[in-house]
């Protein structure tokens, strides 16, 4: 059997191994059944519930709100789609880079052969035949250039995860069946072969008595056209990734200084565990290690690593103010000799001892709970004549024979605090109104030290942080306060399901992190002091100023010699190593795509322009080399031919930035915070692609300008 929240259920099978649950991005360890009692036990806070479900074909379901099941949770989901949007968007942008390079190919090729092309046509061949070829070299081309793709394809599943973490190479599906490659590799020839047959539009226009007189013109107008509009396209897809890799690179830096924001430094965390024997000294011989190495003061702890599931846990909610009402009670003496008077285990609750040093305490009687809260007791207050507030631990029943009227039992020990107390009867008290229920609510746990909130840059709203003294504090963020109390907190309480009443004493802001948290969880975060218990594991987040391997190296050296650890080794690493390995992976993982994407277009683009340019001017060289010999300067040549590049880098920069505004809605989407990127995310496409121009450009108009009249016209050229 096993115990949950109150509730023992028989373990009545085992899964297999490999189960995890319905979500795959949220584990599952343990199923119980839903039953109508344990729905009557929450409330409606608590009472959230996934129904899944098959819809009949042409049914309509009216006042739901529905959506397709992914094996993922929504948010996640939605998340993930918008990743995948921007990773097709990318492969599509360069796969239209790769179709243009094939079109800008061909029409060079058909255009060097246009004299040929037109004699052939003149001397009667047919147009089909023409198309016949340039079909042939468009298919040939093709096929080779997805045969090596599928090659590519399936080195990939190696190559890309080694680029990886390892944790985001094992969540990562590779496909490698033959169909997922050759299926796509097949429509990418298609596709291609498409594009390498837009030279035919040319050739329906052009007569041969018109191609013999234009032969030292160049190219028709048409194919100028064409080719100026191929290399547009290129220009403005290498754009809009150098752009979009922009865009995630910024938002991906923005998502690593909100996680470590405050930070003076690089944040360094350093995962620790006590053994079952060693006190809360141990943490502290920790940090003055860390410090040690370090040689910094910005240090924090915390029990939950940042970016990592959070542990969520159910409370019953008390607001600050309550209808009260006055009740009467016996209050007695509870000492160890009185403990046989009591069945065990309790009804409800638990026994002295956990409570912090000066908070005062009680556990009731039956029949005191009754006439209190009944079963909901343990967490409960209520206050003396002199307004001093007394916690409820748990409730105890008599043994048979011990039975008395509704009695307050507070701890004593006659060996520290003297004779035993005489029993005081009708003691009157004020309490909340029992027919007030609290409502149930969950909530995001945290223990942290007092430091935790400057270090992390988690700033305080209202109230104070951990005052000293007193019972059980806690500090809930704005999303709890609001939720559960109306944006007032400070002076309510929550209370566990053991019981356990924590006093909230402030609110404070956290901002979102990682890709697909939208939105902030409501949280509580507890003194690390107060919920210390042997055997606990605890991160301490220290700053540096720099961060390399040996450092780390000699941190781990030095930690692990702190005597008082646990079995497990202490665990040091980079907070931004551990974010990319956790809530940021997929928005890293995107960027890396991405990035790679941008790259190949680049270099793709760099080809196509290099080819277009190179082939305008041999085209052009019986032009250019008159202007030579008329005077022109040769420096005039090569400024024209850079000119004409950059002017097709300029249409294709001002294509690109408008399809980047166009997806900023869809990038702002997988982005943590949602802010609009720096002017340099905007000003990096064009700069990219004049380099790009600068790189084609060089060749084709140095060697235009070093043309030699005499050798062009007798042919030597």
């Amino acid at each position: 059997r096993i115990e949950v929240g109150g509730v023992s259920f028989p373990i009545v099978a085992v899964m297999r191994e490999g189960i995890e649950g319905i979500h795959d991005d949220q584990a599952v360890d343990m199923w119980i059944p839903l039953r109508r009692d344990l729905l009557d036990r929450q409330e409606r806070v608590a009472r959230n519930f996934w129904v899944f479900g098959k819809i009949r074909a042409g049914a309509v379901a009216t006042g739901l709100q529905m959506s397709a099941f992914t094996g993922r949770t929504p948010e996640r989901a939605a998340g993930l789609t918008g990743v995948g949007t921007v990773l097709r968007a990318a492969s599509t942008c360069v796969f239209l880079v790769a179709c243009a390079n094939v079109a800008l190919f061909l029409i060079g090729r058909a255009t060097a052969r246009a004299h040929e092309t037109s004699l052939r046509i003149a001397l009667g061949a047919g147009r089909w035949v023409i198309v016949r070829g340039v079909l042939a070299d468009s298919i040939a081309i093709s096929l080779a250039g997805s045969l090596l793709g599928g090659v590519l394809a399936v080195w990939t599943l190696k190559i890309v995860p080694a680029f990886l973490f390892e944790e985001d190479a094992q969540r990562l599906v590779f496909v490698s069946d033959f169909g997922s490659i050759a299926g796509p590799a097949l429509a990418c020839a298609g596709i291609t072969i498409l594009c390498g047959l837009l030279p035919l539009l040319a050739i329906p226009f052009d007569r041969p008595e018109m191609v013999l007189r234009r032969e030292a013109a160049g190219p028709s107008r048409i194919i100028q056209n064409l080719r100026s509009g191929l290399v547009i396209a290129q220009m403005a897809s290498c754009c809009l990734l150098a752009i979009s890799t922009g865009f995630l690179t910024e938002g991906l830096r923005a998502a690593f200084r909100a996680g470590g924001k405050g930070s003076s430094g690089s944040p360094i965390l350093a995962t620790v565990q006590t053994d079952q024997n060693t006190g809360f000294g141990y943490f502290r011989a920790i940090e003055a290690e860390a410090r040690s190495v370090l040689g910094t003061s910005g240090m924090a702890w915390t029990n939950h690593l940042p970016g990592s599931f959070p542990a969520t846990q159910s409370f019953r909610i008390e607001p600050r103010q309550m209808p009260m009402r006055d009740v009467t009670l016996d209050v007695d003496a509870f000492t160890p000799a009185k403990y046989g008077l009591f069945r065990m285990p309790l009804k409800a609750g638990h026994m002295f001892g956990f409570e912090p040093a000066g908070c005062a305490a009680a556990v009731v009687n039956v029949e005191a709970a009754r006439l209190l809260f009944a079963n909901e007791s343990p967490g409960r207050v209520v206050r003396d004549t002199a307004g001093v507030p007394v916690e409820i631990l748990g409730v105890v029943e008599e043994a048979a024979g011990a039975k008395s009227g509704p009695t307050m039992y507070v701890y004593h020990d006659p060996e520290r605090a003297g004779p035993t107390p005489a029993r005081i009867s009708g003691a009157h008290f004020r309490a909340p109104a029992a027919a007030v229920r609290l409502e149930s609510g969950e909530l995001e746990t945290q223990i942290v030290s007092p430091d935790y909130f400057r270090v992390m840059g988690i700033s305080l709203v209202d109230g104070e942080l951990f005052p000293s003294g007193g019972c059980r504090v806690g500090v809930v963020n704005e999303e709890a306060a609001e939720l559960y109390f109306r944006g007032d907190a400070n002076g309510a309480s929550v209370i566990d399901d053991v019981g356990h009443r924590t006093l909230i004493t402030g609110k404070v802001h956290t901002p979102p992190l990682g890709t697909f948290q939208r939105r902030v969880e409501p949280a509580i975060y507890f003194p690390m002091a107060q919920d210390f218990a042997p055997g606990m594991t605890m991160t301490l987040i220290a700053n540096a100023r720099a961060v390399n391997e040996p450092m780390l190296a000699d941190m781990r050296r030095q930690l692990g010699a702190v005597t008082g650890g646990g079995a497990a080794p202490p665990v040091i690493r980079t907070l931004e190593t551990l974010l990319g390995q956790t809530a940021l992976a997929p928005l890293r993982i995107a960027s890396v795509i991405i990035g790679a994407s941008a790259v190949t277009a680049i270099l793709l683009g760099i080809l196509g322009l290099y080819g277009t340019l190179d082939d305008s001017m041999r085209r052009r060289g019986r032009e250019l080399a008159v202007r030579i010999a008329l005077g022109a300067r040769r420096r005039h040549i090569f400024v024209q031919v850079l000119r004409e590049g950059l002017l097709l880098a300029a249409m294709g920069s001002l294509a690109g930035v408008i399809a980047a505004v166009a997806l900023t809605r869809l990038l702002l989407r997988i982005i943590p915070g949602g802010g609009l990127p720096a002017v340099w995310v905007w000003l990096a496409g064009p700069c990219v692609l004049a380099g790009t121009v600068m790189l084609s450009s060089l060749l084709p108009a140095r060697r235009a300008s070093l043309v030699n009249p005499l050798r062009l016209m007798r042919g030597d050229e």
